[in-house]
């Protein structure tokens, strides 16, 4: 593509002209450099990274100059219009403001197709991944990372009955990150466990070779969960299997983000709930990354009350160094969230990030009192959920017996778990032997 110009238009023709030709010019995951006393304007800064060649401001620049430092954590814009056109001026608008981290969100129903589909159609709540789709978006980004002068990582989701087909599609086309957890396709896509699992060993180790950045899907569990900040102890154990089985199959762990969110939301005392949360998670899994996601479970149609909830899980982001930031539009319960509202949902992450710079000198973390009990308590109900589950003969009898994304606090149970057959589901019966050749 030709460089773009700031006061130019994407021209989706000039887009999709010459496709046929075009192959990615990087593959691999790029993470931020982080900066330390970075002098920009009038101040100097503790947790930076290198500022953007274009880029718009946080509202009150003017009277600072127009300074527009840039985070140190990699921030993620979700975008979901369902049309593939509107994702890259989407797309433009959120990296001119700050946005590093493209994820395309799946259209519904995806999951269940037992393909790759073509062309360039439109879907509700995402777009349908199609070749053309990626390697077109992939195109756009060239330009647009050329225009703000900052790589930009391109993402989507390596799940459902399609997901080593979509694993190569996302290897050759350039995709930088994506979601890859076999327990998204049995718990919430009630796909066969087994196809899930020997599916998933396919798809991850085509990743590690493309260089991608695996995220997990253990945030629906407290997406979906009535309470879900009961479901904590249970986050460990879908981490831990994911993380287990993508180092099994040969992933390195600097390739493995785990997908976190804060689970609570005022009126709740949600920084004494969520923070010791955080903070445990991260001394068990020592040496991964963090992909913290801000909290959806509890918005309504406010979205003031949303970006208020959404600045606190940022400032536990960076009380316990999340390594990615993902922002989230404060109306996403809308099928098309309105531009406006993803770009003001990545401005809250960086005003939050920018007005916190330096907090850890400020201050540090108890290692006495109520935020150590409740992290210790956290770590003690996940061992003993996961010994539960071993006892009960594995992952799978554990699912079958709906011991997953119950709203009890383990060991309390409610009954309202995920059952799944482990012989029933999509795609059952469908696992084909490998030949020895």
């Amino acid at each position: 593509m030709k460089p773009l110009e700031p006061q130019q238009k994407i021209d989706l023709l000039e887009v999709l002209t010459d496709l046929e030709r075009y192959r990615p010019r990087r593959t691999g995951w790029t993470w931020r450099q982080h900066i330390e006393h970075q002098q920009v304007g009038p101040f100097v800064f503790q947790n930076t990274s290198a500022n953007l060649q274009r880029s718009v401001p946080l509202p009150s620049a003017h009277s600072f100059g127009n300074i527009d430092p840039q985070c140190d954590m990699v921030l993620t814009t979700e975008i979901a219009s369902g049309r593939f056109e509107d994702d890259l001026r989407r797309m433009r608008m959120a990296a001119w403001h700050g946005a590093d981290h493209m994820m395309v969100i799946r259209t519904a129903g995806q999951s269940h197709f037992d393909g790759l589909i073509e062309g360039t159609p439109e879907g509700v709540g995402g777009v349908p991944i199609t070749r053309k789709q990626v390697r077109a978006t992939r195109k756009a980004l060239d330009a647009i990372e050329d225009e703000v002068g900052r790589p930009i990582n391109f993402h989507s989701y390596v799940s459902g009955v399609a997901g080593p087909e979509i694993a190569v599609l996302f290897a050759e086309e350039g995709v930088n990150g994506a979601h890859q957890d076999p327990q998204y396709n049995v718990l919430y896509r009630n796909i066969n466990m087994h196809r899930s699992f020997v599916d998933a060993a396919e798809a991850k180790t085509l990743m590690a070779h493309a260089g991608m950045l695996q995220i997990d899907g253990a945030h629906n569990a407290n997406a979906t969960a009535k309470e879900a900040w009961k479901v904590m102890p249970e986050l460990f154990v879908q981490h831990a299997i994911n993380a287990a089985f993508s180092r099994a199959v040969g992933m390195p762990k600097g390739l493995m983000a785990l997908s976190t969110v804060p689970p609570t939301a005022p009126p709740a005392p949600k920084l004494r709930l969520d923070l010791p949360y955080a903070v445990a998670l991260r001394e068990v899994f020592h040496g991964y990354r963090f992909r913290a996601q801000q909290n959806t479970r509890y918005i309504e149609a406010d979205t003031l009350e949303a970006t208020i909830t959404h600045v606190l899980d940022t400032v536990i982001s960076r009380l316990t160094c999340a390594d990615i930031q993902s922002t989230i539009t404060p109306d996403e319960g809308r099928n098309v969230p309105w531009h406006y509202n993803t770009i003001a949902g990545v401005d809250t992450a960086r005003q939050t990030l920018m007005g916190v710079d330096g907090l850890m000198e400020l201050l540090t973390l108890r290692k006495d009192g109520s935020l150590r009990l409740r992290a210790r308590e956290l770590q003690e109900r996940a061992v003993l959920f996961l010994e539960e589950m071993v006892a009960m003969g594995g992952y799978f009898a554990a699912v079958e017996q709906g011991q997953f994304v119950d709203s009890g606090y383990f060991p309390e149970r409610h009954g309202d778990g995920r059952s799944r057959d482990p012989q029933g589901g999509v795609g059952a019966h469908t696992i084909v032997k490998r030949e020895a050749d």
